[in-house]
């Protein structure tokens, strides 16, 4: 299952595969560099029933480092506490402890990749289109889920 979705600040994509984002990709598609070793170890023993979400900042280039941190910053902040709101915890497990209101886990892999916009918004409103983002997803699991089902 494969999502995009996106705001004015924001642009999401989700697939239900797990996928190894492009900076890893790098390192691994390079058979002598240092670091390859750490990177494959790394991936290779990650968890596979969690979310491999990450924040992407490569629409804000023209911008200085600290601002784009600053912006990375925020966005994660506001995914967390919508993660949070929507009953999992920043891996995308189910924070419900009764059996009978479980929620299935997020799985898969969510990029989220911040546009020149995000640094005049306020906080709030970036937690709105996280938030947004976020029941968009959950919205269309729930359409697959019954798409299958009826099947």
């Amino acid at each position: 299952m494969k999502f995009s979705s996106s705001t004015s600040t924001l642009l999401l994509r989700y697939t239900s595969d797990h996928v190894v984002p492009p900076v890893a990709q790098r390192y691994l598609g390079s058979p002598v560099h240092p670091i390859r070793p750490k990177i494959a170890y790394m991936y290779a023993n990650r968890d596979p029933t969690t979310l491999w979400w990450r924040v992407s900042v490569s629409h804000l280039n023209q911008f200085k480092r600290t601002v784009r941190s600053w912006c990375a910053r925020r966005a994660r902040m506001a995914f967390q506490e919508s993660l949070k709101r929507q009953g999992f915890d920043r891996l995308g497990r189910s924070t419900s402890s009764s059996t009978w209101s479980q929620k299935q886990p997020l799985l898969g892999s969510l990029e989220l990749t911040l546009r020149p916009a995000c640094l005049h918004q306020s906080f709030e409103a970036l937690q709105k289109d996280t938030d947004f983002l976020l029941k968009g997803i959950l919205k269309h699991r729930e359409r697959s889920n019954d798409r299958n089902q009826n099947r």
